[in-house]
Formats: structure tokens, C-alpha cells, sequence
């Protein structure tokens, strides 16, 4: 597998199934092609998709975050695997530049980088804008994590600002 610019770790943070690959047939290492957001992609060997055969549709809404080189930055995210939304794709933005997914965490993530802080607080501030507007009770929103509620993190590759995108089952 490739290193990816936008996407850490894609052994422990992309989504995997046992489906086969929908261009060659093989059945190892085959991203899930529901997030490819393309009609007849069931399943991508990572062979095939780092070969280009297949690549990630990069919608208007998440290419318009980004000011300059908007094509040649989505172009290049389209190449990365894709992040395993529960609902739609909610790609961050920093520093004018697509941020590097590094995962889904867990509450103990949370715990273990917030150091000697109010691990809610923490959380809270790392919470993207459209994630801030919905929230109600923030504890509520704490207590759901691990449960009906995933949070995918990324971290600009600039300023290491980390971003944090909650969805719901």
C-alpha cells in the first residue's frame, strides 16, 4: 500500500470487507466501495486503487472549502482512501488544504491527548463548527462516543490543528 497524504494508517482506518475486488476479482485487502460514493463499486483491492483504476468522488461542497489549487488538492484527495462515514462526507479543511484523516477515537483517545485538561472541554474544543452547531449538551454528546456516535479526527498537516467530525447511527 502507498502512503497517502491525507489518510494515516490505512490498515487500522480505512474499511475493509471480504467482497471482491469489482476490476480484477481478487478478494484481499478490498475497500468498501459504498464510501467511493459511485454507483457499481461494490468492493477495490488496494492493488487496483493504488494502481488508479478507481478513484474517490470529491464532492462541490468539499472541494469549495478550499481556496487555491482547488483541482490539483482534490484530484490528490481523490487518491486517498476514503474515510468510512456513517453519514455523508464531511472532509476538514485547514491552512487551505485538505487535513489528514488519522481515524476514528474513542473516548480514551480523547483522555490520552487531552493531558492534564477537562477532558470534555478538550473534546469540545477540538469539535469542528457544523459539529458545534448541533450539539446540545455536550456531555451527552461524550457519554454517546463509542456508541451511536463516531468521531473522526483530522489534523492539518500545516499547523497540526486537530479537527473532530461527529456522526450518528
Amino acid at each position: 500500500m502507498n502512503n497517502y497524504e491525507y489518510f494515516e494508517n490505512v490498515d487500522k482506518n480505512a474499511a475493509f470487507i471480504e467482497d471482491k475486488c469489482h476490476i480484477c476479482g481478487r478478494n484481499d485487502n478490498c475497500l468498501d466501495g459504498v464510501y467511493f460514493d459511485q454507483e457499481g463499486i461494490t468492493a477495490v483491492c488496494m492493488s487496483c486503487f493504488d494502481k488508479g483504476a478507481v478513484s474517490v468522488y470529491i464532492p462541490g461542497y468539499i472541494k469549495s472549502r478550499v481556496i487555491n489549487d482547488v483541482e490539483v488538492k482534490a484530484e490528490k484527495l481523490s487518491h486517498n482512501p476514503p474515510v468510512p462515514w456513517v453519514q455523508n462526507n464531511n472532509w476538514q479543511v485547514c491552512c487551505d488544504d485538505f487535513m489528514l484523516y488519522i481515524g476514528e477515537w474513542e473516548q480514551n483517545d480523547f483522555i490520552n491527548s487531552a493531558g492534564d485538561c477537562d477532558v470534555v472541554e478538550y473534546f469540545y474544543g477540538l469539535l469542528c463548527d457544523s459539529t458545534k452547531a448541533k450539539v446540545d449538551d455536550i456531555n451527552v454528546l461524550w457519554e454517546d462516543i463509542g456508541y451511536d456516535t463516531v468521531a473522526y479526527v483530522f489534523k492539518c498537516k500545516k499547523c497540526n490543528k486537530i479537527k473532530v467530525i461527529c456522526q450518528s447511527y
